[in-house]
């Protein structure tokens, strides 16, 4: 009786091991300007090493109007991205430091995607993006954009 329960025990603790999602960092957030008129949706796919950076609030990967990049030298830690917003008709501007971009299916007149933060002293530095109009975003799951006051974030 007892080694049947053992067994049964642990063959519950395997199955909510391996069915609970154990990767702390989201994998589809929307990035919102401050007066909510823009709105970027950001897919990664940690598994694939891809992130698709595309344009409006999007629940499946979009065939148009994206950017897909290659987050294999992205740690987890390191997985912050940086938004500015130039205004409805100007566009904004993103980063996801160490990425490569692979694919390009967006106006990169006016969507601008960096993989590298602006550097200070040869130093990244995330400085630029906690400006008026821009906050950055850790992906990890509890992370709050920096400056909190510059935009909104939903994660799911």
């Amino acid at each position: 009786m007892k080694s049947t329960l053992k067994k049964t025990l642990y063959f519950l603790f395997l199955f909510f091991l391996f069915s609970c999602d154990s990767n702390p960092r989201s994998s589809l957030i929307y990035l919102f300007s401050k007066d909510k008129s823009q709105v970027i949706t950001v897919f990664s796919n940690y598994y694939e090493n891809e992130r698709i950076v595309a344009l409006g609030k999007l629940n499946v990967k979009p065939k148009n109007d994206y950017v897909k990049l290659d987050i294999s030298e992205v740690t987890e830690l390191g997985d912050e991205i940086g938004v500015c917003w130039f205004g409805k008709e100007k566009g904004w501007q993103l980063v996801s430091d160490q990425s490569k971009i692979v694919e390009v299916h967006l106006d990169t007149t006016k969507y601008i995607i960096k993989t590298e933060w602006y550097r200070e002293d040869n130093t990244p530095n995330a400085k630029y993006y906690r400006r008026t109009g821009c906050f950055t975003i850790d992906m990890l799951k509890h992370s709050t954009i920096h400056p909190s006051v510059n935009g909104y974030i939903e994660r799911h």
